[in-house]
């Protein structure tokens, strides 16, 4: 609702007033902009949907789902056609047309093992012929066993099991940041409350020692220290409206939200006292938290890769198996069937001697697996020292409140001690300012201490690993 006050001249014309007057009514009954209420249950269910950033976490799932799939499809059957056409002549010879047409299905098994079968047809001038050749090749030393055969499906396997852990710190993230976010807005308007109960009060003041001073009560002193103190809180409670502002566009733009849509936020600003157990929640943490699930992984998965790097540094050596089928080329179609069958076993190997790269390789797999063991203590250190910060912050936070409150009543009654003082020319209006400032300090640090408890009750459930429920991986 907007409220417009106009000072009219006397010397304006009826039809001029009618015209004002029906503008200042138009604008009353104009209708405000809708504002959208979010709880804070709402507030976090709107950012693990819409929020950018977890976007971005579902398209990686999605992109290591499809690498997995990308692996796997190396052994499924390949069904892969082929045609041609040749024409071939010369000085004592006709021009004829060839004609070939195959079919080659390939099959890769698990344990190295490749196999082959193509059957194929070719038409000359002297007939058909046909044939179908089934080839079996398998690897002996490098390169046999499923280790190896499923490498590729294993990396991206892990790969998904990061994606998936990432994308479940990345909500551990986001319901945080939403917490966070709103209670920046709640702080906001909290401190907007008592900033302008402290302008009333001022400017109330500020009004009585006016007249005061007009009466011979007080000094011109005590009426400028009055007037300042008003004006440096209304120009407090400006800033304090520009960062309300300001708390609420940082949400919008976290919850993707248009930046000119008009929001509220609702919050609880009651808590219960954490019960701080040491002992207890530095083991919670180590059972809960993803991380070192993660590190654990990653250690399995560089033993992996030295397994497979130490098999790299055999020598290849396959043993290959042919048999092949043909028909007599003479023969006419369709009754030129294979008829003729051909067998051969053979052995090969190529290979670099010395194999130099990758017994580098091979060693330096093992310095990455020592690597892995390093990087999950300093995680598992790093989990207990957060907890240790965050049960150390509540501590100070708890005992924070207390004192504040306590201020705060000392605070009341050092400024109602002064009023009475001020009010019966005992004592200048210093006292009663100072009171004032005293009383809107330890509100303010009241409120502050209040929310930074309750944000630090979301944070020690996120380092404990349960602020939102561990899925199965």
């Amino acid at each position: 609702m907007t409220i417009i006050f106009l000072s009219v001249k006397l010397s304006l014309s009826r039809y001029m007033a009618c015209a004002l007057l029906i503008l200042c009514v138009v604008i009353w009954h104009a209708p405000a902009h809708a504002v959208e209420t979010f709880s804070l249950e709402e507030v976090i269910n709107r950012a693990l949907i819409a929020n950018r950033s977890m976007i971005d976490a579902r398209d990686d799932i999605r992109r290591a789902a499809m690498n997995t799939d990308i692996a796997e499809s190396e052994f499924e059957l390949k069904i892969l056609p082929g045609a041609g056409v040749g024409f071939s002549g010369g000085d004592d010879a006709s021009t004829q047309t060839d004609l070939n047409l195959q079919v080659s299905l390939q099959k890769r098994l698990p344990y190295g093992t490749d196999v082959s079968l193509t059957p194929a047809l070719q038409h000359t001038e002297d007939g058909y012929s046909t044939r179908a050749r089934l080839r079996i090749t398998q690897p002996l030393l490098r390169g046999a066993g499923k280790d190896v055969t499923y490498s590729g499906v294993y990396g991206a396997q892990y790969g998904q099991r990061t994606a998936d852990r990432n994308f479940y710190l990345r909500q551990v993230d986001i319901v945080f940041g939403a917490v966070q976010r709103t209670y920046a807005i709640i702080r906001q308007q909290e401190l907007m409350r008592l900033q302008a109960e402290s302008v009333r009060r001022l400017s109330d003041h500020a009004e009585a020692a006016a007249i005061k001073e007009q009466m011979g009560l007080v000094n011109a002193i005590d009426l400028y220290r009055a007037r300042i103190q008003a004006g440096q809180a209304a120009e407090d409670l400006l800033r304090i409206e520009e960062a309300y502002s300001e708390a609420l566009d940082s949400l919008k733009f976290f919850l993707a939200l248009p930046l000119e849509k008009e929001i509220a936020v609702s919050a609880p600003l009651s808590f219960d006292r954490e019960s701080l157990d040491l002992d207890e929640m530095v083991e919670t943490a180590l059972a809960k938290r993803v991380e070192l699930a993660q590190t654990q992984d990653a250690i399995a998965e560089a033993r992996r890769l030295s397994s497979l790097a130490e098999k790299d540094t055999l020598p290849e050596l396959n043993v290959m198996l042919s048999i092949l089928q043909s028909a007599d080329e003479k023969d006419d179609f369709p009754g030129s069937f294979p008829d003729k069958t051909g067998w051969g076993i053979s052995f090969g190997s190529s290979t670099d001697v010395m194999r130099t790269a990758q017994k580098i390789f091979f060693k330096e797999s093992l310095i990455n697996i020592d690597a892995a063991i390093r990087r999950q203590g300093a995680v598992r250190d790093d989990i207990v020292s957060q907890v240790k910060r965050e049960i150390r912050s509540l501590l100070r936070l708890d005992q924070a409140i207390d004192n504040q409150e306590k201020q705060i009543h000392q605070a009341r009654g050092q400024m109602e001690l002064s009023f009475v003082k001020f009010q019966h020319g005992l004592a200048s209006n210093f006292d009663l300012i100072e009171a004032e400032t005293a009383l809107r300090r330890a509100q303010t640090q009241l409120i502050s201490a209040v929310i930074d408890y309750i944000l630090g009750q979301y944070r020690l459930r996120a380092v404990l690993g349960t602020l939102i429920e561990r899925p199965e991986i």
